[in-house]
């Protein structure tokens, strides 16, 4: 076996998707050969004839050189392995990831030192070439701050200089994917503790249901039902025409309000406010769809009110965790937009003739949302004579930057926010997969409660997976001194009953 293969061979275990794009690329000519150093470790050489690293000791060059302590370090330039060697034995509680310039240079560096030892240590990961796309994504998919903590780069100095191009490249990249991290961050900062407290009770209440795969036409029309202010025109027409209406959290009392029962409800927002939008009589007839991270109230309801529902394992990695034990349908929750969810949940179901309506994501002709939300009846309920209704409406609306479109005489204002989920709802509502009637079954609740112990009780880290969003919850409320280990069992001690 040649060193590439034995390279390839650890790659392909743990990145299989990069080993196969290395089989099909050409080796490129960066660099020359190797030279041996005084030490005896060999040292790649550029075509220029620079050394990567010195040629008399670059082991302790290498040590002397790293940054402070960082829980994650991210290496710009395998080389030689040496300075990825020397962190991991400096810092043996923290991770790394390396990335090349591109791919013909990391495949002929492969092809010339042995990188099997470094690349098979469960604390290293192989990120793309960082002039690669798929770059950001993978380095916002790897460091997770609530796990790694800090965040720290090292550029080998030889490989910033003959890759300037790309070394500034990883630059832009690497600011542009912190910011990416930190945003999801804050996120998780904000929603890890009610989003596992929702898991776990949905999940007990999957425990107590046999779902039923929906009978439905699919040659009928599915129509996708938003609550934004385009929903008012299209009322008339659901009375007069027969559509399966997939209807999103937000429009529920609206459709109610003049008569029209859809056949399915869908919500995975997990606040607890979002139980507004089911107050009042709901029909018996309708379908609840919920993410398991969803508000379990609004679950809870629709059980004790007799209504047919059935959860989905959307993209929280702790739903995730409980569909790898026990199949649930999949539904792609990345982009947070219920209107998304809809969409995917009327093609997993086979509808192929979709029409949306109230998806706005706009204030069209200033209005927020369709008359007859929850927020009508709460900004109705709290107006006074010099507070009305509209003030609250024009703060809801205005409380981020916005820009305005003159359309038939009447404003619609936009922001960054409503478009990026326009984006969203564009590109992502082609992705689905159809659901299996096998996986609508009953979850066996007490069976997983007990297996995630006993992988605690091993301290399988692959465990920690499904908390890093409580993780990072904690990383910013917490008050007390519990490792991730310990803070997972405690969080799933408070679970064990049904």
């Amino acid at each position: 076996m040649t060193v590439l293969e034995r390279n390839l061979a650890v790659i392909t275990a743990k990145v299989p998707h990069i080993a196969e794009i290395l089989r099909k690329t050409s080796s490129g000519t960066a660099y020359k050969d190797v030279v041996v150093a005084k030490t005896g470790l060999s040292v790649p050489v550029f075509a220029t004839g620079q050394a990567l690293h010195s040629l008399y000791d670059p082991a302790r060059e290498s040590e002397r050189a790293l940054p402070a302590e960082s829980g994650f370090m991210l290496f710009g330039g395998l080389g030689s392995g040496i300075q990825i060697s020397a962190f991991l034995q400096k810092y043996l509680h923290s991770v790394c990831a390396v990335t090349e310039a591109d791919y013909p240079s990391l495949k002929q560096l492969l092809s010339l030192i042995d990188y099997t030892d470094i690349l098979s240590d469960s604390r290293v990961f192989l990120l793309p070439p960082c002039t690669d796309s798929a770059f950001i994504a993978a380095l916002t998919e790897t460091y997770l701050p609530a796990l790694h903590g800090t965040f720290g780069c090292y550029l080998l100095r030889a490989w910033s200089g003959y890759f300037k191009d790309a070394a500034d490249h990883l630059s832009t990249c690497i600011e542009t994917g912190l910011e990416k991290i930190k945003a999801d961050f804050s996120v998780q900062a904000h929603f890890g503790k009610i989003w596992v407290r929702n898991i776990f009770l949905n999940l007990q209440l999957a425990s107590c249901i046999t779902p039923q795969y929906p009978n439905i036409d699919t040659a009928r029309t599915a129509f996708i039902v938003g609550a934004g202010p385009s929903l008012d025109s299209c009322l008339d027409k659901f009375a007069q025409q027969r559509y399966t209406l997939f209807c999103t959290d937000t429009a529920l009392p609206v459709l109610l309000a003049h008569g029209i029962i859809p056949e399915f409800f869908i919500a995975l927002d997990p606040q607890s406010i979002s139980y507004l939008h089911t107050c009042g009589t709901i029909p018996r007839s309708i379908t609840g769809i919920f993410d398991l991270s969803a508000q379990k109230t609004i679950s809870r309801r629709f059980y004790e009110n007799g209504n047919p529902l059935f959860f989905t394992a959307g993209n929280h990695p702790l739903v995730q965790t409980a569909a790898a034990f026990s199949p649930f349908p999949q539904l792609n929750t990345v982009s947070g937009t219920v209107a998304v969810a809809a969409y995917h949940a009327a093609q997993s179901l086979g509808f192929r003739r979709i029409e949306c309506t109230g998806m706005d994501f706009a204030y069209t002709g200033g209005q927020a949302y369709a008359r007859g939300t929850y927020l009508t009846a709460l900004y109705t309920n709290a107006a006074s004579r010099i507070l009305p209704e509209e003030d609250a409406f024009i703060r809801l609306m205005f409380r981020t930057p916005v820009y305005h479109e003159e359309i038939n005489g009447k404003y619609t204002y936009k922001s960054s926010l409503l478009d990026s989920y326009r984006t969203a709802f564009e590109a992502e509502k082609k992705l689905f997969s159809p659901w299996n009637p096998a996986e609508f079954r009953q979850f066996p609740y007490k069976q997983f409660i007990k297996a995630l112990q006993q992988r605690i009780a091993v301290c399988d880290r692959d465990v920690l997976m499904g908390f890093f969003p409580f993780l990072a919850w904690y990383t910013v409320h917490g008050n007390a001194n519990f490792d991730g280990m310990e803070l997972v069992s405690e969080v799933i001690s408070g679970y064990t009953k049904p």
